[in-house]
Order: structure tokens, then sequence, then C-alpha cells
């Protein structure tokens, strides 16, 4: 990359001071990328998240912090300008449904206060979110046919990470929560009759996994008190248990299936294995692409105005 210092007497008039709205503004561009200039007030805006960060560091960490700040801005507008000339752009639909994925089971507007409450600037988190998706897509298209991940580089890598995929004593088991000894002790000689576990959940439990049977899922020791842990540990599969009191009532577990401790085989995860390598070798060849781009584009950047930056608690 091409650097360049910009040099202006009228940098000695130039008045800085930590709250955003009132420092001055220099006409003078902070930064020069091709022919598109950042001006303080642009840099301003990207640092706003950080403030508070920023007034907590002595004034050398401040400066580093700055420049990497600088460094990602400067990245920002590479892709920007990029995206733009090969004709790539993100569309409203793709933004609410990456929105509706982060939200979960919030409204839009509780996720909008929750952002606020968490002082974000929703507009700010907007644009960045905006930018995360258009350099996805990028890194997409500029990445597209050059990766081939193959059989033998998944074993390699499952044979390099075992201990990754070592798992414990795992159990999947389904209960029942009652309200009392002498309902849960009825119920029990209903399944040991022949009744159906599952259907007896749906029926009487009170849990909130009564609609699902009581199924717990997959679990290890310690997920669940050490009360319950005894007594589903040491049930055969296929067993229902006598009546455990909790806090919450009197539970029946039974044990479908119990799966030893031990690694998981490469066939359960082969695919998750292979879409880890997919995505290394994508952000390595972006990386590799950014750089270049970086290294094609003349950037001149006015380190004396960004050096007179700084942030006191006392502001």
């Amino acid at each position: 990359m091409r650097i360049r210092h910009i040099f202006s007497s009228s940098f000695l008039l130039l008045l800085l001071c930590l709250s955003l709205g009132g420092c001055q503004r220099e006409s003078q561009p902070l930064i020069k990328i091709g022919e598109r200039p950042i001006t303080l007030n642009d840099f301003y805006q990207q640092i706003k998240p950080l403030k508070t960060e920023l007034v907590q560091l002595p004034a050398k960490q401040q400066k580093l912090l700055l420049r990497q700040t600088l460094s990602q801005l400067i990245d920002q507008e590479l892709l920007l300008a990029e995206a733009q000339q090969r004709g790539i752009a993100i569309r409203e639909p793709e933004i609410q449904q990456t929105l509706n994925e982060l939200r979960g089971n919030y409204s839009a507007e509780e996720y909008l206060d929750l952002l606020r409450s968490s002082g974000r600037d929703t507009k700010l988190w907007m644009q960045q979110l905006r930018i995360r998706l258009l350099s996805e897509k990028v890194a997409a298209r500029v990445t597209s046919g050059k990766i081939s991940i193959v059989k033998l580089q998944v074993e390699e890598y499952y044979l390099q990470h075992l201990d990754d995929y070592r798992r414990p004593e795992q159990l999947q088991a389904r209960q029942m929560l009652l309200t009392s000894e002498e309902e849960a002790n009825r119920l029990r000689n209903r399944v040991l009759a022949g009744e159906s576990f599952v259907d007896l959940a749906r029926q009487h439990s009170i849990s909130p996994d009564q609609e699902n049977g009581g199924d717990l899922g997959l679990f290890s020791r310690g997920q669940f008190p050490p009360e319950f842990d005894e007594v589903l540990f040491n049930l055969t599969p296929g067993r229902v248990s006598q009546a455990v009191k909790s806090p919450y009532g009197i539970h029946l577990f039974l044990v479908e299936k119990r799966h030893k401790a031990g690694v998981l085989p490469l066939s359960e995860v082969a695919a998750t294995i292979e879409h880890q390598l997919q995505a290394s070798e994508e952000a390595r060849l972006y990386q590799q692409w950014l750089r270049k781009l970086r290294e094609r584009t003349e950037v001149q950047i006015d380190w004396e105005q960004l050096d007179k930056l700084r942030f006191d608690k006392a502001e």
C-alpha cells in the first residue's frame, strides 16, 4: 500500500476534544483512498462504539487502537468500492432475513430496544450489519471455484484433532414431572404394564417438555442436578425409575439410549470438518485478495491529524 503524509499548517489550528458532537471538523480529509476522501467526522462515527474502551487506555494504547480501527475503515472502503464495481449489493429481504435470525424470539421492536439499552447506535449497527453481509458476498465471489476440500484433508484434520471429538458418557432420556408421589407411582405402574411413557408424559406431565413426551435430549453428567444424575446414569435403558423428589415436584425418568464415552466416529463429524476447512480456506483466500487490493490502491493518511486525537476520562 502506498501511504504518504499530508502536511498542512492548518492542522495547528485544529482543536480536538472528546465530545463527538463538539469537536471541530477539519476540512482536510483524514484519509484518501484512491479518489475517495474520508473525513475526521467519518472516522469519529467509526470509533464511537469504542469511546468507553478508549478512555480507559493510556495514550500509547489509544494510539494503537485508533490505528487498528483506521486500518479496518480503509478495508471497509476498499470492500465497498469493489462491491460496487462488481455489481454486488445487499437487498432489503436479505437484511430482514438476517435480522429475523439474530433476534430469535424477540419482536423487531424488542430487539431494537435491546440494542439501545446496551448502548448501541442502531443506525451504525445496521450499517455494520450491511457491511458484514456485503463482505460475505464479496468473499464468496472472489473465492468461487477456487476451493476444493477432498476426503483426505478431512481425514487428516480428524486424526490431528481427535481430542476435539472425544465425548463423555451421554444419555437420551425422558421425564414426567408430577405433583404427588402417589400419582407418580400410579403412572409408573401403568408404564410397567405396557403403556407408553411418551403418551402418559403428554397427558399428565406438568413440565415444559410435556409436548415432546418429556424428551430431555442428549446430555452428559453435570447438566442436571446431582440427584438426577445419580438416578439416570444408574438406570438401565428401557427401564422406568422410581419416583424422584426435587424442588420442582416428583419425577419419573426413562432412559432410552446410553452412549459410551469415546471418540465420535469420522462419519458423524466429516460434514462439520469439511465445512470448517471450507470456511478457513475461504477466509485465507479472501484476506490474500484483500491484501493485494490494498497494495494496488493508493492510500493517503494524515497521520498528524490522527495522532492529535486524545481521549480523557475527564471528558
